[in-house]
This record gives C-alpha cells, sequence and structure tokens, in this order.
C-alpha cells in the first residue's frame, strides 16, 4: 500500500505544473457511520485536475465480523477550472477483499472494478471543505461461500463470481486542505 501511495505521488509530481502544490487529506462520513475507517489523500496535478487516493479496512461492524479492506485511487477533473473548488467529475477504480460472516455463511473473496463519480466541493474555510459526491460503477467480484458450522452438511462450498453494478464513492466527506 506505501508503494503504491509513493508511485500515485511521483507519477502525479511530473504531471503537475511547476507551482507549489495543493494537498487535501480527507475522510468519508458515511463509510465512518458505517464503522469503515478510511482515509484519502488527493494532490492537485494542475488548476483544473488532481488525483486521489483512499483507502478504508473494517474487521467489525455492528458486533458482525466483516473484514474489509481495499483502495480506491481515482482522476478527477473540476469543471470549474480550480481544484477543490465547486463541482467535479471523477472516474476511478476499486480493489477490494473481504471476509464476512452473515446469517451463518461466510463469504470470502476479492472485488475489482471502475466508476464514473460526480460531486460538489463545498468551501467552509481557506483549508476545510465539504465535499458530497457519488456516482456509479461496474464490479467484479469472486468468493467462496461456506458454513460457519461444520455440522451443517447440506451447504457446500459455491464458488461465486460475476459482474454487478453498484453505487461508487457515495459519500459526504470532510477535507482538510495542506498548502
Amino acid at each position: 500500500m506505501k508503494k503504491i501511495l509513493v508511485a500515485i505521488l511521483m507519477m502525479a509530481s511530473f504531471c503537475a505544473e511547476g507551482k507549489a502544490q495543493l494537498i487535501a487529506v480527507k475522510t468519508n462520513a458515511l463509510m465512518d457511520v458505517a464503522m469503515v475507517p478510511n482515509l484519502g489523500l488527493e494532490l492537485a496535478t494542475s488548476s483544473s485536475t488532481s488525483l486521489c487516493l483512499n483507502g478504508f479496512a473494517s474487521w467489525k461492524v455492528y458486533g458482525m465480523k466483516a473484514e474489509t479492506y481495499g483502495i480506491v485511487p481515482e482522476f478527477r477533473y473540476w469543471l470549474s477550472g480550480s481544484t477543490f473548488n465547486k463541482f467535479f467529475i471523477g472516474a476511478g477504480a476499486t480493489l477490494a477483499h473481504y471476509d464476512i460472516v452473515a446469517r451463518e455463511i461466510r463469504y470470502n473473496g476479492s472485488s475489482y472494478g471502475f466508476g464514473l463519480n460526480f460531486g460538489y466541493d463545498l468551501w467552509l474555510s481557506r483549508h476545510f471543505t465539504v465535499e458530497f459526491h457519488g456516482g456509479v460503477g461496474m464490479y467484479h467480484y469472486a468468493h467462496s461461500r461456506t458454513s460457519i458450522y461444520d455440522k451443517l452438511p447440506d451447504l457446500p462450498k459455491v464458488n461465486s463470481r460475476g459482474w454487478t453494478v453498484l453505487p461508487y464513492q457515495i459519500g459526504v466527506s470532510f477535507v482538510y486542505i495542506i498548502k
């Protein structure tokens, strides 16, 4: 994860204009309410583009075993011509792994996909903004489904895979802009 972040930051610095960089640190409050801690880093690469990398991980959600973790890199184009200001369109990917127990069934697998994101940044002060965003994405999943009890022979190990359309990056993020 650390190597991916360093590679993205280096790539962004090559694409950037020759002025001071804007960097923002963010967290999605809707994911926090769902007990999925997350943290994002966004780097302005020009006056109207930015690269964003979000990461998330959880171990227990409302008493249910739900180990999930993943990263979400995204490229954003700011329609106002100024990064971290007003409307943006984003395109990104999601890479995730999950091990979830729900209703005595264990789902263990991984997912990857891509999506489009639309949003609005509302300035609160020089360094703080609130970002409202949401979109739609296409995801591929592959997991095994097993019973958590050995005494239930009726449920054989089932491997599932396929594509599905799901919401992509829905949220309200609190953003701190570092200059």
